[in-house]
Protein backbone atom coordinates (compact mmCIF):
# COMPACT_ATOMS: atom_id res chain seq x y z
CA UNK A 1 0.00 0.00 0.00
CA UNK A 2 0.77 3.86 -0.54
CA UNK A 3 0.50 6.65 1.88
CA UNK A 4 0.20 9.29 -1.09
CA UNK A 5 -3.22 10.67 0.27
CA UNK A 6 -1.54 12.30 2.54
CA UNK A 7 -3.11 15.96 1.44
CA UNK A 8 -6.36 14.26 0.67
CA UNK A 9 -6.42 12.59 4.27
CA UNK A 10 -5.88 16.34 5.70
CA UNK A 11 -8.03 18.29 3.83
CA UNK A 12 -10.66 15.28 4.45
CA UNK A 13 -10.26 15.56 8.30
CA UNK A 14 -10.31 18.98 8.55
CA UNK A 15 -12.20 20.28 11.86
CA UNK A 16 -12.48 16.84 12.55
CA UNK A 17 -9.61 16.81 15.23
CA UNK A 18 -6.55 15.44 15.13
CA UNK A 19 -5.73 11.22 14.45
CA UNK A 20 -3.75 10.04 17.37
CA UNK A 21 -2.76 6.07 18.27
CA UNK A 22 -5.24 4.84 20.61
CA UNK A 23 -3.57 5.29 24.18
CA UNK A 24 -3.23 2.21 25.08
CA UNK A 25 -2.09 0.76 21.74
CA UNK A 26 0.84 -0.14 22.96
CA UNK A 27 -0.09 -2.75 26.37
CA UNK A 28 -0.05 -6.00 26.80
CA UNK A 29 -3.18 -8.34 26.99
CA UNK A 30 -4.21 -8.53 30.62
CA UNK A 31 -3.44 -11.78 32.10
CA UNK A 32 -7.22 -12.44 32.99
CA UNK A 33 -8.09 -12.37 29.84
CA UNK A 34 -5.22 -14.90 28.55
CA UNK A 35 -6.17 -18.73 28.17
CA UNK A 36 -9.83 -19.68 26.75
CA UNK A 37 -11.48 -16.41 26.83
CA UNK A 38 -11.65 -13.13 24.85
CA UNK A 39 -9.38 -10.64 25.52
CA UNK A 40 -9.67 -6.83 25.93
CA UNK A 41 -11.20 -5.40 22.46
CA UNK A 42 -11.94 -8.89 20.96
CA UNK A 43 -15.40 -9.28 19.28
CA UNK A 44 -17.05 -12.34 20.90
CA UNK A 45 -17.70 -14.53 17.60
CA UNK A 46 -21.01 -15.51 16.46
CA UNK A 47 -21.13 -18.03 13.19
CA UNK A 48 -23.09 -16.80 10.30
CA UNK A 49 -22.62 -20.16 8.50
CA UNK A 50 -21.61 -23.63 8.84
CA UNK A 51 -21.40 -26.98 6.92
CA UNK A 52 -21.70 -29.63 6.97
CA UNK A 53 -25.36 -29.05 9.47
CA UNK A 54 -26.13 -25.82 7.94
CA UNK A 55 -30.13 -25.48 6.25
CA UNK A 56 -28.28 -25.17 2.94
CA UNK A 57 -25.89 -27.86 3.91
CA UNK A 58 -27.18 -31.40 5.85
CA UNK A 59 -24.96 -33.29 7.09
CA UNK A 60 -25.41 -36.83 5.57
CA UNK A 61 -24.12 -38.54 1.99
CA UNK A 62 -21.72 -41.27 1.11
CA UNK A 63 -18.64 -39.13 2.43
CA UNK A 64 -16.75 -39.22 -1.41
CA UNK A 65 -15.18 -36.11 -1.87
CA UNK A 66 -15.56 -34.81 -5.36
CA UNK A 67 -12.96 -31.79 -6.72
CA UNK A 68 -13.43 -29.86 -9.48
CA UNK A 69 -11.04 -27.01 -10.97
CA UNK A 70 -11.53 -23.52 -13.58
CA UNK A 71 -8.48 -21.13 -14.65
CA UNK A 72 -9.23 -17.93 -16.78
CA UNK A 73 -6.73 -14.98 -17.42
CA UNK A 74 -7.68 -11.74 -16.28
CA UNK A 75 -5.05 -9.64 -17.57
CA UNK A 76 -5.22 -5.96 -17.42
CA UNK A 77 -5.93 -4.77 -20.95
CA UNK A 78 -2.69 -2.52 -21.21
CA UNK A 79 -2.95 0.09 -24.32
CA UNK A 80 0.92 0.69 -25.27
CA UNK A 81 1.87 4.71 -25.59
CA UNK A 82 5.10 6.07 -26.79
CA UNK A 83 6.02 8.75 -24.45
CA UNK A 84 7.50 11.33 -26.59
CA UNK A 85 8.89 13.69 -23.81
CA UNK A 86 10.22 10.86 -21.40
CA UNK A 87 8.05 11.80 -18.67
CA UNK A 88 7.19 8.36 -17.76
CA UNK A 89 3.37 9.15 -18.18
CA UNK A 90 0.99 9.12 -20.79
CA UNK A 91 0.21 12.87 -22.16
CA UNK A 92 -2.56 13.83 -24.38
CA UNK A 93 -1.91 13.25 -28.09
CA UNK A 94 1.30 10.92 -27.10
CA UNK A 95 0.11 8.23 -30.05
CA UNK A 96 -1.31 4.93 -28.43
CA UNK A 97 -2.85 1.45 -28.94
CA UNK A 98 -6.55 1.67 -28.48
CA UNK A 99 -6.97 -1.65 -27.82
CA UNK A 100 -10.63 -1.68 -26.66
CA UNK A 101 -11.63 1.11 -29.37
CA UNK A 102 -13.29 3.89 -27.32
CA UNK A 103 -11.07 6.65 -28.88
CA UNK A 104 -9.37 7.48 -25.29
CA UNK A 105 -6.24 6.61 -23.55
CA UNK A 106 -7.03 3.99 -20.74
CA UNK A 107 -4.38 3.73 -18.40
CA UNK A 108 -3.11 0.52 -16.29
CA UNK A 109 -2.05 1.94 -13.01
CA UNK A 110 0.80 -0.45 -11.91
CA UNK A 111 0.53 -1.72 -7.61
CA UNK A 112 2.47 0.06 -5.27
CA UNK A 113 4.76 2.44 -7.98
CA UNK A 114 1.29 3.80 -9.19
CA UNK A 115 2.98 3.95 -12.48
CA UNK A 116 1.18 3.14 -15.54
CA UNK A 117 1.57 -0.06 -17.24
CA UNK A 118 3.85 -0.14 -20.37
CA UNK A 119 3.33 -3.87 -21.54
CA UNK A 120 2.94 -7.67 -20.18
CA UNK A 121 5.80 -9.67 -19.40
CA UNK A 122 2.95 -13.09 -18.15
CA UNK A 123 -0.17 -13.19 -17.44
CA UNK A 124 -2.44 -13.03 -14.23
CA UNK A 125 -4.68 -15.44 -13.38
CA UNK A 126 -7.99 -16.15 -12.03
CA UNK A 127 -7.83 -19.95 -10.33
CA UNK A 128 -10.04 -21.42 -8.83
CA UNK A 129 -11.08 -24.87 -7.32
CA UNK A 130 -14.32 -26.34 -5.73
CA UNK A 131 -15.15 -29.39 -3.32
CA UNK A 132 -18.01 -30.97 -2.61
CA UNK A 133 -18.91 -33.82 -0.41
CA UNK A 134 -22.13 -34.77 0.56
CA UNK A 135 -24.56 -31.53 0.32
CA UNK A 136 -21.60 -29.04 1.22
CA UNK A 137 -19.80 -27.57 -1.49
CA UNK A 138 -17.00 -24.90 -0.82
CA UNK A 139 -14.97 -22.80 -3.60
CA UNK A 140 -12.26 -20.92 -3.64
CA UNK A 141 -10.75 -18.03 -6.56
CA UNK A 142 -7.03 -17.51 -5.87
CA UNK A 143 -6.15 -14.12 -8.39
CA UNK A 144 -2.91 -12.43 -9.33
CA UNK A 145 -4.25 -8.83 -7.44
CA UNK A 146 -2.62 -6.78 -4.59
CA UNK A 147 -5.71 -7.28 -3.06
CA UNK A 148 -9.69 -8.45 -3.80
CA UNK A 149 -12.29 -6.49 -1.63
CA UNK A 150 -15.27 -7.88 0.21
CA UNK A 151 -17.32 -6.01 -1.34
CA UNK A 152 -16.26 -7.26 -4.83
CA UNK A 153 -16.34 -10.59 -2.98
CA UNK A 154 -19.95 -10.22 -2.66
CA UNK A 155 -20.58 -8.75 -6.27
CA UNK A 156 -19.05 -12.27 -7.38
CA UNK A 157 -21.39 -13.97 -4.81
CA UNK A 158 -24.49 -12.42 -6.36
CA UNK A 159 -23.37 -13.18 -9.52
CA UNK A 160 -23.29 -16.60 -9.23
CA UNK A 161 -25.79 -18.77 -10.77
CA UNK A 162 -27.49 -20.82 -7.71
CA UNK A 163 -27.47 -23.89 -9.74
CA UNK A 164 -23.77 -24.45 -8.93
CA UNK A 165 -24.83 -25.43 -5.60
CA UNK A 166 -21.96 -23.21 -3.78
CA UNK A 167 -22.68 -22.92 -0.26
CA UNK A 168 -19.44 -20.38 0.65
CA UNK A 169 -17.19 -18.83 -1.78
CA UNK A 170 -13.95 -17.66 -0.79
CA UNK A 171 -11.44 -15.42 -2.89
CA UNK A 172 -8.12 -14.98 -2.14
CA UNK A 173 -5.26 -12.23 -3.73
CA UNK A 174 -1.63 -13.18 -4.13
CA UNK A 175 -0.65 -10.12 -3.50
CA UNK A 176 0.92 -9.59 -6.71
CA UNK A 177 3.07 -6.23 -6.57
CA UNK A 178 3.28 -6.17 -10.60
CA UNK A 179 -0.51 -5.76 -11.63
CA UNK A 180 -3.15 -3.15 -12.23
CA UNK A 181 -5.02 -1.32 -8.90
CA UNK A 182 -7.92 -3.81 -6.95
CA UNK A 183 -8.01 -1.44 -4.47
CA UNK A 184 -8.11 2.15 -5.92
CA UNK A 185 -4.92 3.54 -4.03
CA UNK A 186 -2.63 3.71 -7.12
CA UNK A 187 -3.78 6.30 -9.60
CA UNK A 188 -0.59 9.41 -9.39
CA UNK A 189 -3.21 11.70 -8.33
CA UNK A 190 -4.28 10.75 -5.07
CA UNK A 191 -7.66 12.60 -4.98
CA UNK A 192 -8.59 9.71 -7.73
CA UNK A 193 -9.16 6.16 -7.62
CA UNK A 194 -7.12 3.94 -9.35
CA UNK A 195 -10.24 1.08 -9.12
CA UNK A 196 -11.19 0.21 -12.65
CA UNK A 197 -14.46 -0.99 -12.30
CA UNK A 198 -14.62 -2.31 -16.17
CA UNK A 199 -11.41 -4.69 -15.55
CA UNK A 200 -12.79 -5.58 -12.11
CA UNK A 201 -16.11 -6.77 -13.72
CA UNK A 202 -13.85 -8.41 -16.42
CA UNK A 203 -12.39 -10.12 -12.97
CA UNK A 204 -15.69 -11.16 -12.04
CA UNK A 205 -17.15 -12.54 -15.15
CA UNK A 206 -13.83 -14.96 -15.51
CA UNK A 207 -13.96 -16.35 -11.94
CA UNK A 208 -17.74 -16.84 -12.54
CA UNK A 209 -16.56 -19.24 -16.32
CA UNK A 210 -14.01 -20.79 -13.81
CA UNK A 211 -15.95 -21.52 -11.29
CA UNK A 212 -18.67 -23.04 -13.75
CA UNK A 213 -15.92 -25.04 -15.39
CA UNK A 214 -14.73 -26.27 -11.81
CA UNK A 215 -18.49 -27.21 -11.01
CA UNK A 216 -19.48 -29.09 -14.24
CA UNK A 217 -16.35 -30.70 -13.94
CA UNK A 218 -16.06 -32.23 -10.58
CA UNK A 219 -15.49 -35.67 -10.12
CA UNK A 220 -14.51 -37.96 -6.90
CA UNK A 221 -10.74 -37.44 -5.78
CA UNK A 222 -8.07 -38.76 -3.22
CA UNK A 223 -6.43 -36.23 -1.34
CA UNK A 224 -2.51 -36.62 -0.55
CA UNK A 225 -0.47 -33.70 1.19
CA UNK A 226 2.86 -32.77 2.60
CA UNK A 227 4.44 -29.95 4.45
CA UNK A 228 8.33 -29.02 3.77
CA UNK A 229 10.57 -26.31 5.42
CA UNK A 230 12.03 -23.61 2.81
CA UNK A 231 15.46 -23.60 4.03
CA UNK A 232 18.86 -24.97 3.83
CA UNK A 233 20.55 -27.48 6.38
CA UNK A 234 22.14 -27.83 8.98
CA UNK A 235 21.09 -24.47 10.97
CA UNK A 236 17.85 -23.32 8.65
CA UNK A 237 19.23 -21.08 6.54
CA UNK A 238 16.51 -19.37 4.85
CA UNK A 239 18.48 -16.09 2.85
CA UNK A 240 18.14 -17.89 -0.45
CA UNK A 241 14.50 -18.06 -0.22
CA UNK A 242 12.81 -15.30 2.50
CA UNK A 243 13.69 -12.55 4.76
CA UNK A 244 11.84 -10.61 7.00
CA UNK A 245 11.79 -6.92 6.85
CA UNK A 246 10.43 -5.91 10.22
CA UNK A 247 11.82 -6.80 13.91
CA UNK A 248 11.31 -9.25 15.75
CA UNK A 249 12.76 -11.45 12.57
CA UNK A 250 10.43 -14.22 13.07
CA UNK A 251 9.73 -16.16 9.67
CA UNK A 252 6.88 -19.04 9.04
CA UNK A 253 8.88 -20.73 5.98
CA UNK A 254 7.04 -23.65 5.71
CA UNK A 255 5.39 -24.55 2.30
CA UNK A 256 2.11 -26.92 2.65
CA UNK A 257 0.78 -28.79 -1.02
CA UNK A 258 -2.43 -30.54 -1.26
CA UNK A 259 -2.91 -32.52 -4.42
CA UNK A 260 -6.07 -33.74 -5.22
CA UNK A 261 -6.19 -36.40 -8.30
CA UNK A 262 -9.03 -38.71 -9.88
CA UNK A 263 -10.18 -41.26 -7.25
CA UNK A 264 -11.09 -44.10 -10.15
CA UNK A 265 -8.90 -42.44 -13.23
CA UNK A 266 -5.50 -41.33 -10.58
CA UNK A 267 -5.64 -38.27 -13.45
CA UNK A 268 -4.51 -35.16 -11.40
CA UNK A 269 -7.09 -32.70 -10.92
CA UNK A 270 -5.03 -29.33 -8.78
CA UNK A 271 -2.26 -29.07 -6.91
CA UNK A 272 -2.51 -26.26 -4.11
CA UNK A 273 0.35 -24.73 -2.56
CA UNK A 274 0.48 -22.69 0.50
CA UNK A 275 3.80 -20.13 1.25
CA UNK A 276 4.38 -17.17 2.75
CA UNK A 277 6.45 -13.98 0.50
CA UNK A 278 5.39 -11.19 -0.49
CA UNK A 279 5.57 -11.68 -4.58
CA UNK A 280 7.54 -8.12 -4.54
CA UNK A 281 10.29 -9.05 -7.10
CA UNK A 282 10.30 -6.33 -9.24
CA UNK A 283 11.87 -2.65 -8.26
CA UNK A 284 9.77 0.15 -8.46
CA UNK A 285 10.98 1.25 -11.84
CA UNK A 286 8.99 -2.00 -13.44
CA UNK A 287 6.42 -0.94 -15.71
CA UNK A 288 5.12 -4.52 -17.08
CA UNK A 289 2.21 -6.65 -15.77
CA UNK A 290 3.33 -9.78 -14.06
CA UNK A 291 1.96 -12.30 -12.08
CA UNK A 292 5.31 -11.83 -9.80
CA UNK A 293 7.74 -14.91 -8.64
CA UNK A 294 4.37 -17.52 -8.27
CA UNK A 295 4.18 -17.31 -12.08
CA UNK A 296 7.31 -18.73 -11.58
CA UNK A 297 6.93 -21.53 -8.94
CA UNK A 298 3.46 -22.60 -11.03
CA UNK A 299 5.17 -23.26 -14.08
CA UNK A 300 7.89 -25.26 -12.35
CA UNK A 301 5.78 -27.31 -10.12
CA UNK A 302 2.67 -27.90 -12.91
CA UNK A 303 4.61 -30.41 -15.30
CA UNK A 304 6.27 -32.19 -11.87
CA UNK A 305 2.58 -32.49 -10.26
CA UNK A 306 0.94 -32.89 -13.91
CA UNK A 307 -2.52 -30.42 -12.73
CA UNK A 308 -3.20 -26.81 -12.41
CA UNK A 309 -1.29 -25.24 -9.23
CA UNK A 310 -3.02 -22.55 -7.42
CA UNK A 311 -1.30 -20.21 -5.31
CA UNK A 312 -2.42 -18.84 -1.82
CA UNK A 313 -0.38 -16.52 -0.15
CA UNK A 314 0.15 -17.16 4.09
CA UNK A 315 1.16 -14.54 6.51
CA UNK A 316 3.01 -12.19 4.65
CA UNK A 317 2.69 -9.33 7.10
CA UNK A 318 5.93 -7.67 8.47
CA UNK A 319 7.69 -7.40 5.18
CA UNK A 320 7.89 -11.27 5.32
CA UNK A 321 9.47 -11.08 1.55
CA UNK A 322 12.88 -10.58 -0.92
CA UNK A 323 14.41 -7.67 1.02
CA UNK A 324 16.51 -5.77 0.44
CA UNK A 325 14.06 -2.63 1.16
CA UNK A 326 14.94 -1.53 4.67
CA UNK A 327 18.31 -1.03 6.16
CA UNK A 328 17.91 -3.48 8.61
CA UNK A 329 16.96 -5.69 6.17
CA UNK A 330 19.18 -8.18 4.39
CA UNK A 331 18.14 -9.30 0.25
CA UNK A 332 17.41 -12.96 -0.49
CA UNK A 333 20.10 -13.92 -2.94
CA UNK A 334 18.13 -16.37 -5.17
CA UNK A 335 20.44 -19.07 -7.16
CA UNK A 336 19.34 -19.71 -10.81
CA UNK A 337 19.79 -22.59 -13.05
CA UNK A 338 22.77 -20.84 -14.19
CA UNK A 339 23.87 -21.25 -10.42
CA UNK A 340 24.14 -17.49 -10.78
CA UNK A 341 23.12 -15.00 -7.46
CA UNK A 342 20.05 -12.70 -8.37
CA UNK A 343 18.44 -10.20 -5.90
CA UNK A 344 15.58 -8.03 -5.65
CA UNK A 345 14.84 -5.71 -8.61
CA UNK A 346 14.53 -7.56 -12.52
CA UNK A 347 12.70 -10.36 -13.99
CA UNK A 348 15.76 -12.50 -13.27
CA UNK A 349 15.55 -12.44 -9.79
CA UNK A 350 11.75 -13.11 -9.78
CA UNK A 351 12.34 -16.44 -12.02
CA UNK A 352 15.19 -17.73 -9.87
CA UNK A 353 13.30 -16.97 -6.56
CA UNK A 354 10.03 -18.53 -8.32
CA UNK A 355 11.73 -21.75 -9.39
CA UNK A 356 13.72 -22.45 -6.02
CA UNK A 357 10.32 -22.18 -3.85
CA UNK A 358 8.93 -24.48 -7.14
CA UNK A 359 11.62 -27.03 -6.42
CA UNK A 360 10.71 -26.91 -2.46
CA UNK A 361 6.87 -27.48 -3.56
CA UNK A 362 8.37 -30.48 -5.96
CA UNK A 363 9.81 -32.25 -3.43
CA UNK A 364 7.00 -31.84 -0.74
CA UNK A 365 4.62 -33.38 -3.69
CA UNK A 366 6.91 -36.61 -3.96
CA UNK A 367 6.88 -36.98 -0.12
CA UNK A 368 3.56 -36.58 0.43
CA UNK A 369 0.60 -38.56 2.13
CA UNK A 370 -2.05 -40.63 1.00
CA UNK A 371 -5.14 -39.19 3.03
CA UNK A 372 -8.13 -41.44 3.60
CA UNK A 373 -11.75 -40.44 4.02
CA UNK A 374 -10.50 -36.83 4.19
CA UNK A 375 -13.73 -34.72 5.76
CA UNK A 376 -14.66 -31.22 4.81
CA UNK A 377 -15.93 -28.94 6.88
CA UNK A 378 -15.96 -25.24 7.56
CA UNK A 379 -17.45 -22.40 9.69
CA UNK A 380 -17.39 -18.98 8.80
CA UNK A 381 -18.64 -15.42 10.79
CA UNK A 382 -18.73 -12.07 9.19
CA UNK A 383 -18.65 -8.92 11.12
CA UNK A 384 -17.67 -5.35 11.08
CA UNK A 385 -14.33 -4.02 12.44
CA UNK A 386 -12.86 -0.66 13.41
CA UNK A 387 -11.32 1.61 11.17
CA UNK A 388 -9.06 4.20 12.65
CA UNK A 389 -6.14 5.20 10.08
CA UNK A 390 -7.22 8.65 8.33
CA UNK A 391 -6.11 7.82 5.20
CA UNK A 392 -8.34 4.77 4.89
CA UNK A 393 -11.13 6.74 6.26
CA UNK A 394 -10.72 9.64 3.68
CA UNK A 395 -10.62 6.82 1.23
CA UNK A 396 -13.34 5.42 2.07
CA UNK A 397 -15.81 8.23 2.31
CA UNK A 398 -14.46 9.83 -0.57
CA UNK A 399 -15.30 6.81 -2.85
CA UNK A 400 -10.92 6.58 -3.67
CA UNK A 401 -11.53 2.91 -2.13
CA UNK A 402 -14.61 1.82 -3.53
CA UNK A 403 -16.34 0.17 0.26
CA UNK A 404 -18.61 1.53 2.57
CA UNK A 405 -17.96 2.45 6.03
CA UNK A 406 -20.77 2.76 9.02
CA UNK A 407 -21.42 3.10 12.46
CA UNK A 408 -19.81 6.73 13.15
CA UNK A 409 -21.25 10.20 13.52
CA UNK A 410 -20.39 11.95 10.93
CA UNK A 411 -21.10 15.35 12.37
CA UNK A 412 -18.21 14.45 15.09
CA UNK A 413 -14.39 14.20 15.07
CA UNK A 414 -14.08 10.79 13.34
CA UNK A 415 -11.12 9.03 15.49
CA UNK A 416 -10.66 7.62 18.22
CA UNK A 417 -8.61 8.71 21.35
CA UNK A 418 -8.97 9.08 25.05
CA UNK A 419 -12.27 11.06 24.77
CA UNK A 420 -14.25 9.60 21.99
CA UNK A 421 -14.67 6.32 19.49
CA UNK A 422 -15.94 7.06 16.76
CA UNK A 423 -14.15 5.00 14.41
CA UNK A 424 -16.30 4.11 11.69
CA UNK A 425 -16.91 0.09 11.13
CA UNK A 426 -16.38 -1.89 8.14
CA UNK A 427 -17.59 -5.30 6.94
CA UNK A 428 -15.35 -7.98 6.93
CA UNK A 429 -15.97 -11.72 6.89
CA UNK A 430 -13.20 -14.88 8.18
CA UNK A 431 -13.75 -18.24 7.82
CA UNK A 432 -11.89 -21.94 9.39
CA UNK A 433 -11.60 -24.76 7.28
CA UNK A 434 -10.65 -28.55 8.10
CA UNK A 435 -10.00 -31.25 4.90
CA UNK A 436 -8.87 -34.34 6.35
CA UNK A 437 -6.01 -33.59 8.39
CA UNK A 438 -5.56 -29.74 6.70
CA UNK A 439 -7.05 -27.22 9.22
CA UNK A 440 -7.00 -23.32 7.44
CA UNK A 441 -7.81 -20.18 8.97
CA UNK A 442 -8.39 -17.16 6.43
CA UNK A 443 -6.91 -13.80 7.40
CA UNK A 444 -8.45 -10.82 6.27
CA UNK A 445 -5.11 -9.29 5.33
CA UNK A 446 -1.54 -9.11 6.03
CA UNK A 447 -1.50 -11.23 9.01
CA UNK A 448 2.06 -11.44 10.91
CA UNK A 449 3.49 -14.54 10.77
CA UNK A 450 4.36 -14.45 14.89
CA UNK A 451 0.18 -14.17 15.57
CA UNK A 452 0.08 -17.38 13.83
CA UNK A 453 3.47 -19.21 15.36
CA UNK A 454 4.71 -16.96 18.21
CA UNK A 455 8.82 -17.15 17.36
CA UNK A 456 9.49 -14.62 20.58
CA UNK A 457 12.00 -17.01 21.99
CA UNK A 458 13.88 -16.50 18.46
CA UNK A 459 13.35 -20.39 17.20
CA UNK A 460 11.63 -18.91 13.81
CA UNK A 461 14.67 -16.64 12.67
CA UNK A 462 17.06 -18.99 11.07
CA UNK A 463 20.52 -17.43 10.86
CA UNK A 464 19.32 -13.57 10.10
CA UNK A 465 20.48 -11.73 12.82
CA UNK A 466 19.86 -9.48 14.99
CA UNK A 467 16.28 -10.33 16.62
CA UNK A 468 15.32 -6.91 16.98
CA UNK A 469 17.51 -4.32 16.05
CA UNK A 470 18.84 -1.03 18.35
CA UNK A 471 20.97 1.93 17.89
CA UNK A 472 21.52 4.04 15.05
CA UNK A 473 19.93 3.90 12.00
CA UNK A 474 22.54 2.80 9.22
CA UNK A 475 21.47 5.37 6.64
CA UNK A 476 21.78 8.46 6.04
CA UNK A 477 18.47 10.28 6.46
CA UNK A 478 18.83 11.47 9.82
CA UNK A 479 21.03 10.92 13.08
CA UNK A 480 18.67 8.61 14.48
CA UNK A 481 18.32 5.23 16.58
CA UNK A 482 15.67 2.78 15.82
CA UNK A 483 12.21 4.03 17.25
CA UNK A 484 10.38 1.83 19.66
CA UNK A 485 11.96 -1.34 19.05
CA UNK A 486 10.02 -3.98 19.88
CA UNK A 487 9.77 -5.44 23.63
CA UNK A 488 9.43 -8.97 22.99
CA UNK A 489 9.23 -9.51 26.95
CA UNK A 490 5.76 -8.03 26.37
CA UNK A 491 5.04 -10.17 23.69
CA UNK A 492 1.71 -12.17 23.95
CA UNK A 493 2.31 -15.80 25.31
CA UNK A 494 1.08 -19.15 24.04
CA UNK A 495 -0.98 -20.55 22.86
CA UNK A 496 -0.77 -18.81 19.54
CA UNK A 497 -3.15 -19.67 16.67
CA UNK A 498 -1.41 -22.47 15.21
CA UNK A 499 -1.50 -24.42 18.56
CA UNK A 500 -5.56 -24.06 18.61
CA UNK A 501 -6.21 -25.28 15.08
CA UNK A 502 -7.35 -29.08 14.58
CA UNK A 503 -5.67 -31.68 13.04
CA UNK A 504 -1.17 -32.09 13.04
CA UNK A 505 0.58 -28.84 13.29
CA UNK A 506 2.67 -29.52 10.12
CA UNK A 507 -0.46 -29.28 8.14
CA UNK A 508 -1.94 -26.27 10.12
CA UNK A 509 -2.04 -22.89 7.50
CA UNK A 510 -3.17 -19.84 7.31
CA UNK A 511 -4.49 -18.23 4.03
CA UNK A 512 -3.59 -14.58 3.74
CA UNK A 513 -5.17 -11.70 1.99
CA UNK A 514 -8.91 -13.99 2.17
CA UNK A 515 -12.52 -12.52 2.04
CA UNK A 516 -10.84 -9.55 2.02
CA UNK A 517 -8.21 -7.02 1.96
CA UNK A 518 -7.62 -4.71 5.06
CA UNK A 519 -3.70 -3.93 5.25
CA UNK A 520 -0.93 -5.08 7.99
CA UNK A 521 -2.67 -6.39 11.07
CA UNK A 522 -0.21 -4.89 13.59
CA UNK A 523 0.48 -7.07 17.00
CA UNK A 524 -0.29 -4.75 19.70
CA UNK A 525 2.32 -4.63 21.69
CA UNK A 526 4.61 -3.35 18.95
CA UNK A 527 2.29 -1.07 17.66
CA UNK A 528 4.17 2.30 17.55
CA UNK A 529 2.98 6.00 15.26
CA UNK A 530 5.18 8.58 14.64
CA UNK A 531 4.43 11.04 17.23
CA UNK A 532 3.79 14.51 15.33
CA UNK A 533 2.13 12.86 12.51
CA UNK A 534 0.14 9.34 13.34
CA UNK A 535 -0.42 7.65 10.46
CA UNK A 536 0.26 10.10 7.57
CA UNK A 537 4.04 10.15 7.79
CA UNK A 538 5.81 7.16 8.81
CA UNK A 539 8.67 6.77 11.38
CA UNK A 540 12.63 7.21 10.74
CA UNK A 541 14.20 4.08 9.71
CA UNK A 542 11.07 1.66 7.69
CA UNK A 543 10.95 -0.38 10.81
CA UNK A 544 6.81 0.90 11.67
CA UNK A 545 6.42 1.43 7.77
CA UNK A 546 3.26 -1.43 8.45
CA UNK A 547 1.28 0.54 11.29
CA UNK A 548 0.41 3.40 8.36
CA UNK A 549 -1.19 0.72 6.38
CA UNK A 550 -3.32 -0.70 8.97
CA UNK A 551 -6.58 -0.10 9.79
CA UNK A 552 -5.52 0.28 13.43
CA UNK A 553 -4.29 -0.61 16.59
CA UNK A 554 -7.54 -2.60 17.51
CA UNK A 555 -6.74 -4.46 13.86
CA UNK A 556 -5.03 -7.01 15.82
CA UNK A 557 -7.52 -7.89 18.99
CA UNK A 558 -10.83 -7.96 16.59
CA UNK A 559 -8.62 -10.03 13.39
CA UNK A 560 -6.48 -12.43 15.64
CA UNK A 561 -9.15 -12.60 17.92
CA UNK A 562 -11.82 -13.59 15.59
CA UNK A 563 -9.37 -16.27 13.86
CA UNK A 564 -8.56 -17.77 17.22
CA UNK A 565 -12.14 -17.62 18.62
CA UNK A 566 -13.24 -19.83 15.34
CA UNK A 567 -10.73 -21.55 15.51
CA UNK A 568 -11.21 -23.21 18.66
CA UNK A 569 -14.82 -22.89 18.66
CA UNK A 570 -14.37 -25.75 15.60
CA UNK A 571 -12.96 -28.15 18.36
CA UNK A 572 -15.49 -27.03 20.57
CA UNK A 573 -13.23 -25.28 23.06
CA UNK A 574 -14.53 -21.64 22.87
CA UNK A 575 -18.01 -20.22 24.75
CA UNK A 576 -18.86 -17.93 21.95
CA UNK A 577 -18.98 -20.55 19.51
CA UNK A 578 -22.99 -20.64 18.67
Amino acid sequence: MTRSHLALALAALAGCGSPSPSPDAGAPPDAAFRGSGIMPDEIPLRITVQCPGGPSCPAGGDGRLLVGVGVREITPLVEPFQDLNHNGRYDPGEPFQDKNGNGRFDPVWMTVSSHEAYGVHDPNWARCYVLRQGETTLAHCVFDVIGYFHSDLEQLRDDLDPSLGIDYLLTSATHDHSTGDTLGLYNDDSSVTGYDPEWMRHVRAQAIAALTEAVHDLKPAKMSIASIPVEDPPNHDMHHYIADGRDPLIIDNVLHLMQFDGADDGKPIVTIVNWTAHPDAMDRSNRFISSEWPHYLRQRVEPHTGSPVVYVSGSVGGQIGPGGGNPQNVAVEAIGDDGKVHTHGDFAFEEAWGDSIGDFANKAFDARQAVDHPMLAFRATRLGVHVENPLYITGFLTGVLPRSVYGFDPSKPVIHDATIDNAPLIDTEFAYVTLGPAAIATAPGELFPESFIGGYDGSKSGTETPFVHTGKIPNDRCDCDYPAPPDVSKAPPPPYLIDLMDGPPEHRMVFGLTLDMLGYVVPRFEWYLDPTSPYLAEPPGDSHYEETNSIGPRSEPEIVGTMRQLAMSSSGKSPFGN
